[in-house]
């Protein structure tokens, strides 16, 4: 019999020998103070407690943190806005700080699982490039993909860096069409350390997280290992089934190996299991009762409801990334050399009835099965890049990135054994409706430059980027149901040479313009292949260009006593092949679509008097459909998304305000505001009859409240999300591996949320 049970948590007693080993002095160490993530990004020790409250004057007033002195758009979310948060918050999270960036989740506080939704200037999650240290994160589709906050625990985040215009240079990803987002970590502190922290509140929350920094090992060679237990439920039903619980570890060694070498390891492990998974719901559902999801939270023995059990629904799997890196000097040459690795394991539970239509299946409607689509991955990569400065005019490096990866999905069907006691199922699959297998390869070469010009007035930043892309798809079995057997497809495409510029002007000592253009690609997606594939390689339609988007950014910063502005107009224009569903089916085709996305976006931070920090972020957004081959009434001649209608899921305005309150270094209190704008969320299908009427996400305002109490050692906190209670729909969401906009169905927002924590360091 197939059950849940929990793997062991095998780092823990690595963790209990380095405390142990190093107990008796924990009373005579402290971590020692890092430099400001703005700094030294990705390269900071977690600082002693009392440093933290010093610190913050410094770092959340920095002209860094709206991209000071960067010729592109760009923001820098530093250690320091970590603050505003209680441990174990998803690192999405702090997106919603950004301006050009609309986050959603069906969690207060974000998750690493596909029901938050991330948008960054009209493009959603699978269109915006992801790395953590620089080290791609691979597509984030669903089915098969990956979120990177999976591969580590944001306690132990430093910063991240976030490229709006994905401006920069050999920045590898396969999906950076809209712009660059990098989680970068803390390095290990250089004197032993420990730290523990705790949470509990709404939705049974609780969290459990313990790190201990080794301190010098041997000389310059430093290490931490940190692991991390936390679950909670469902947060918008009254009374869920079951619990979704996080195991991670991360293990971490800096080895400085002289003035110019440095070599770091990196493993992270990430165990998830649901069963009290979030479902999506229609509008009319949610205005209905916005309190349901359409899951069942208690066993009936009626296959017809138990069909929709909350505790066998859900997306559990394990994760598993390391990388090696290495900075050295050589020969007057910079030279960095990355490698990773990252395995994935999952399934996406789900529930049928016995007259599902797939082979092998007994044909009854009061026989149920359970269906695990399971997914497994291996992806593998290295980085390589040169650069050297010589002058003003030439500050250069050369690099080259490849990936290869592959992955596959099974859909297997097992009876439940005791349809009147559930949920319990079989070992051995009676039918396999599904078994897909994909081999993608990548490999980008690139060429960067800065130059200064007239004795520093004006700064450029340019280079070519070129990036090929090789996919097979092989599937024995693509959909039983319908006898779709023995599918192949196949692409070799290449973006041509990409070009990307950015211009700095100093207008003043405090003051600079700065402009930017881009031309960005995507790889290929698996859903495209899948969408195009065929019995014979001869029939099939194989995909001959890449995504591309044509980004420009034109702005203007300024830093003054206290205080930090910036505003930045951007354009986008893109060409895509998306795989959009075929309605009434399971099946996708693959529909050519563009966007045209025209904005404003506004940032700012102040300090006012001793005691007071502002906060502020706003985007206004013009983002349509731009469709070509259409008839008279805008429509294309496959997919019914008409020319000029506005992008599905995406906001035209979205605004978040913060203030904080330090009457000294123990007290912080903080209040926010993020509003969301009404966003296009479905479009009825002209070709079908009866597909309903256009839809829109209602507009919503959410209040948040934090504050926290810090001791020599001991820190408490409170946060407060969605204080007012406020229903909502979170985000679109999406359905197969393929486009929202044909979907109509919605994540269900986070309610009223309580969180209290506690952080201990000594």
């Amino acid at each position: 019999m197939r059950s849940l049970a929990r793997l062991p948590f095998a780092p823990l007693p690595l963790a209990a020998l380095l405390v142990a080993a190093h107990a008796p002095v924990l009373a005579q160490e402290a971590p020692a103070p890092a430099r400001p993530a703005s700094e030294a990004a990705g390269d900071t020790a977690p600082p002693p407690t009392s440093a933290r409250s010093q610190s913050l004057s410094q770092v959340t007033v920095t002209g860094e943190s709206i991209g000071l002195r960067q010729s592109r758009a760009n923001v820098k979310i530093t250690a320091a806005d970590l603050e505003h948060y209680p441990t174990g918050v998803s690192a999405d999270k702090l997106l919603e700080r950004v301006s050009g960036i609309q986050v959603g989740s069906s969690n207060a506080f974000g998750g690493d699982g596909f029901e938050s939704t991330i948008s960054m200037r009209g493009f959603g999650k699978d269109s915006i490039g992801f790395s953590i240290d620089g080290i791609p994160n691979g597509r984030t589709t669903l089915g098969g993909g990956s979120v990177p906050t999976r591969f580590f625990d944001s306690s132990n985040l430093a910063a991240i860096d976030v490229s709006q215009s994905a401006g920069i240079v050999g920045a590898p990803s396969h999906q950076a069409l809209a712009g660059h987002i990098d989680y970068l970590t803390q390095d290990p502190g250089r004197a032993f350390g420990l730290r523990m922290e705790a949470a509990t509140g709404s939705a049974e929350l609780g969290r459990l997280y313990a790190r201990v920094d080794s301190g010098e090992l041997a000389p310059g060679l430093t290490a931490y290992l940190s692991v991390s237990r936390q679950q909670w439920q469902v947060s918008y039903v009254d009374d869920p089934a079951g619990h979704d619980t996080r195991d991670h570890a991360d293990l971490k060694l800096a080895w400085r190996l002289g003035q110019d070498t440095t070599l770091k390891l990196y493993s992270s492990f990430n165990e998830r299991k649901e069963t009290s998974a979030s479902n999506i719901v229609t509008l009319r559902q949610f205005q209905t009762d916005p309190k349901q999801d359409g899951y069942t939270d208690h066993w009936t023995g009626v296959p017809g409801v138990d069909r929709n059990y909350r505790g066998l629904k859900g997306n559990p799997r394990e994760d598993r990334l390391s990388y090696l890196s290495l900075s050295t000097a050589l020969g007057g040459l910079k030279v960095s050399a990355k490698a990773y690795h990252h395995g994935q394991d999952g399934t996406g539970k789900e529930t049928g009835l016995g007259n599902g239509g797939y082979p092998g299946l007994d044909g009854s409607a009061r026989s149920l099965y359970f269906r695990a689509n399971d997914y497994d991955l291996s992806r593998s990569g290295a980085l390589v890049e040169v650069g050297a400065r010589q002058g003003d005019l030439l500050d250069w490096r050369a690099g080259a990135w490849y990936e290869s990866y592959e992955r596959g999905q099974v859909r297997r069907w097992y009876p439940i054994l005791d349809e009147a006691t559930g949920p319990a199922y079989a070992d051995t699959p009676v039918a396999i409706s599904e078994d897909k297998h994909w081999k993608n390869r990548s490999t980008m070469v690139y060429l960067a430059n800065r130059s200064s010009l007239l004795e520093g007035r004006i700064k450029l930043d340019y280079g070519l980027t070129y990036l090929d892309n090789r996919v097979d798809y092989r599937a024995p079995t693509q959909d039983s149901r319908t006898g779709k057997l023995n599918f192949v497809n196949e692409a070799r495409v290449n973006s041509g040479v990409l070009p990307k510029l950015g211009a700095l002007v100093p207008l003043g000592a405090n003051t600079e313009l700065f402009a930017g253009y881009a031309k960005n690609a995507a790889t290929m997606t698996d859903a495209t292949l899948e969408g195009g594939a065929a019995t014979t390689m001869a029939a099939a339609v194989r995909p001959r260009d890449m995504d591309t988007a044509k980004a420009f950014d034109l702005g203007l910063r300024h830093k003054g006593d206290g205080y930090a502005l910036s505003v930045q107009g951007f354009s986008i224009r893109s060409k895509e092949t998306v795989a959009a569903d075929i309605a009434g089916t399971l099946q996708s085709e693959n529909v050519d679509q563009g966007r045209r996305i025209d904005g404003i976006e506004l940032s700012a931070n102040a300090r006012v008097g001793a005691a007071w920090r502002l906060y502020g972020a706003f985007t206004y957004q013009k983002a349509r459909y731009a469709l070509g081959d259409v008839d008279a009434q805008g429509y294309p001649a496959k997919g019914f998304i008409r020319d000029g209608a506005d992008l599905v899921g995406i906001a035209p305005r979205n605004l978040f305000l913060e203030a904080t309150w330090r009457p000294g270094d123990a007290w912080r209190l903080g209040a926010n505001l993020r509003h969301v704008s009404s966003q296009a969320g479905y479009y009825a299908n002209p070709r079908v009859a009866g597909s309903g009427v256009d839809e829109r996400m209602p507009a919503y305002t959410l209040l948040g409240a934090s504050g926290s109490y810090q001791w020599e050692h001991l820190t408490l906190g409170l946060n407060l999300e969605n204080i007012t209670n406020k229903r909502y729909l979170s985000g679109v969401a999406p359905e197969l591996m393929t486009t929202a906009s044909s979907v109509g169905r919605y994540f269900i927002g986070a309610p009223r949320t309580v969180v209290l924590w506690v952080r201990m360091e000594l």
